[in-house]
């Protein structure tokens, strides 16, 4: 246990302690990056900045959004897109968790129970990423055939129950 003293001393010390150039906070402006999949930044350091503007090029082009709204979704797919290929890069690196429970005396196999992993979390986050995705490129396509003068249903809400229970 610390004593008073030196509690008042480590307080002391960490007001004083810390980055505090420009050039300092540029260098560990990252150290606490994992895996990047939802960090401010859309490009990290080390990753191919001509592929991001490829992409980036070849998405404008197949969209062709026009005015600021429709722009604004297409740069959503980009890089929810470019996120999502960090994600399955960072999908390769970990493997799913698990430990032995004990064993089924009925069956002689060994149970796994596998429990909330690094791996579990990359695949929420690739559901997540994937799920901004199609909702960016859903309401793309509203707002384009809307401007082209189609006739677009609005959207549908389903109430689902399942055994007298609300979903």
């Amino acid at each position: 246990m610390a004593s008073e003293k030196q509690i008042l001393a480590n307080r002391r010390n960490a007001l004083r302690a810390g980055v505090k150039t420009a050039e300092g906070k540029a260098i560990v402006r990252n150290n606490a990056v994992s895996h990047g999949i939802f960090t401010r930044e859309i490009l990290l350091p080390g990753e191919d900045s001509a592929q991001l503007t490829a992409m980036r090029d070849n998405f404008m082009k197949e969209y062709d959004p026009v005015g600021e709204m429709e722009t604004v979704l297409v740069e959503r797919v980009i890089s929810s897109t470019w996120r999502l290929r960090r994600t399955l890069r960072s999908d390769c690196k970990v493997s799913p968790k698990y430990i032995m429970a004990g064993d089924d005396s009925q069956a002689g196999d060994m149970i796994v129970d596998y429990r909330f992993s690094s791996w579990q979390l990359i695949l929420k986050y690739e559901t997540t990423i994937e799920r901004q995705i199609y909702r960016a490129l859903h309401e793309l396509e509203r707002l384009q055939r809307t401007r082209k003068g189609e006739n677009i249903p609005l959207p549908l809400t389903i109430a689902l129950e399942v055994n007298g229970e609300d979903r």
